[in-house]
């Protein structure tokens, strides 16, 4: 995937909101370097959307795009709060650029991992046995194995706060935007998801993005 220019100019109103929260992070105000943080992400919602078309354009199918722009979100709301070491929304801007080609190539190496895993899955010989099928709770318990290895890693980025948090936070959500976020916690696949919850994928996916809007101002709350 090659990276594109992001066409969205940076607004004197998001500069002025990643001084305050640079501001807060100096005196040590997390709590309002939290506001500020999670102030930047809604206002450049869009852009970030914009940036993941650009990136996976001709890569990623429109299903995959929002696998990879909720994945995005995720990590810049959790992550990049710790990792960003800029003084400019410039900066910010380029440091979310490659926080979504990430997502991106992530996303694409998922599904196409998963493509060979089915395949293998069906495999048959010339004479039609099915010489390179698993027994389906074989399959299960390594796909499970794989799940838990994979959240175990993704676990390991974020910091004990956001860890907290979101231990906090998921149990207020609604019924139906909790129990797709406990899921997605887990790494549950969207189709496993659609299937345990019998629902659509545009129910988990609308789900999925409301929930994380939920908790940016549930952050607001958050008893650090």
């Amino acid at each position: 995937m090659a990276a594109e220019r992001d066409p969205t100019p940076v607004s004197r109103h998001d500069e002025h909101k990643l001084r305050q929260f640079l501001a807060a992070r100096r005196a040590g105000d997390a709590a309002g370097a939290r506001w500020w943080w999670d102030e930047l992400v809604r206002d450049n919602f869009d852009r970030v959307r914009g940036m993941v078309i650009l990136q996976s354009r001709g890569h990623l199918s429109p299903t995959e795009q929002d696998e990879a722009l909720q994945r995005a979100l995720i990590k810049l709301t959790n992550n990049m709060i710790q990792t960003f070491n800029g003084t400019s929304m410039g900066e910010w801007v380029n440091s979310a650029k490659k926080l979504v080609f990430g997502a991106c190539v992530d996303t694409q190496r998922r599904e196409q991992a998963a493509s060979k895993r089915h395949t293998a899955f069906d495999a048959t010989d010339a004479e039609g046995y099915e010489t390179g099928r698993l027994e389906r709770d074989v399959f299960k318990a390594l796909e499970k194995r794989r799940q838990e290895a994979e959240h175990a890693d993704e676990s390991a980025e974020l910091d004990a706060d956001a860890r907290g948090f979101l231990d906090w936070a998921v149990p207020k959500l609604s019924p139906k935007r909790r129990a797709v976020m406990e899921l997605d916690r887990e790494n549950v696949p969207c189709e496993e998801i659609q299937e345990r919850l019998g629902v659509s994928r545009d129910v988990v996916y609308a789900s999925r993005s409301r929930a994380l809007k939920d908790l940016a101002k549930l952050r607001e709350e958050y008893p650090s």
